[in-house]
């Protein structure tokens, strides 16, 4: 590790997938990987390089995110990601493993809730839906904490909150795309759909030009629940979750509490 910060590396990202060891290493059937997971982790700190703790909520482990959140406070890490779970590559062979959309909401409520009590420790989830639960949730506060996409959360004023609709939800071909190891250009790393590819073509040409990208832009493109939600343009869904279970980036996330209600 030491070698990696003097040639210039500033971030790693290293995934638990629990609390425990047992949890951890059973889903990656490696026994003693938890073990090697912390100590990638204390490497990282003790190098002084941004280190960000990673966990993909699944039915196997919801009820060990918060003691993840906390082990990685515990261990000075600077930042905390709750990946929403994408039936996308292998993932589609633990399709029961998504959590329902009951169970993702109150991962996200309790989430919301330790980031607007403040943090010593950034959190971030690539879950939409959080910053739709910030701005439902109760405060009496002028000030609230909104996330926007999943790279920043952001106190803002009552008064400006209209500000997430630009800047929030899904940033899947607005604020980022992703590039496969064969240079194909994708929305993002769970949405396999390649726009181009960097051999032939330049990333700016593909980024302005991509019809793919320009649907995305427009939250007036959405379908299903997604199209006809209030909170379309500050949420707007996971792009890559409904692109895997409808084939169509455009269609409604199903993981949404919101589908449930409405009964749709």
């Amino acid at each position: 590790m030491r070698v990696l910060k003097k040639i210039g590396l500033n971030y790693v990202e290293v995934s638990l997938d629990g609390a425990y060891a047992k949890t951890h290493d059973a889903f990656r059937g490696k026994n003693g990987s938890f073990d090697q997971a912390l100590t990638g982790l204390k490497n990282c700190v003790k190098e002084d390089i941004c280190t960000c703790l990673a966990v993909t909520a699944t039915k196997n482990n919801l009820t060990e995110i918060p003691s993840v959140l906390t082990l990685a406070e515990k261990m000075g890490i600077q930042r905390f990601t709750l990946f929403n779970f994408v039936p996308t590559g292998r993932g589609k062979d633990i399709l029961e493993l998504d959590p329902s959309p009951e169970e993702r909401e109150e991962v996200l409520k309790s989430l919301y809730k330790k980031l607007s009590k403040g943090s010593q420790i950034a959190i971030l989830t690539t879950a939409p839906q959080l910053a739709r639960v910030a701005l439902q949730s109760p405060s009496t506060q002028e000030d609230m904490v909104v996330p926007f996409a999943h790279m920043e959360s952001a106190s803002i004023s009552k008064k400006t909150k209209a500000l997430a609709d630009f800047i929030g939800g899904c940033g899947a071909g607005r604020f980022y795309c992703a590039v496969s190891p064969e240079g194909n250009v994708q929305p993002c790393v769970f949405l396999p759909v390649a726009l181009g590819n960097l051999k032939t073509e330049r990333l700016e040409d593909i980024w302005h030009n991509s019809s793919v990208f320009k649907d995305l832009r427009d939250r007036g493109n959405l379908k299903g629940r997604c199209g006809r939600c209030a909170f379309k343009y500050v949420c707007g869904g996971c792009r890559a979750r409904a692109f895997s279970y409808h084939n169509d980036y455009l269609m409604s996330d199903p993981g949404c509490i919101r589908k449930i209600l409405a009964g749709d």
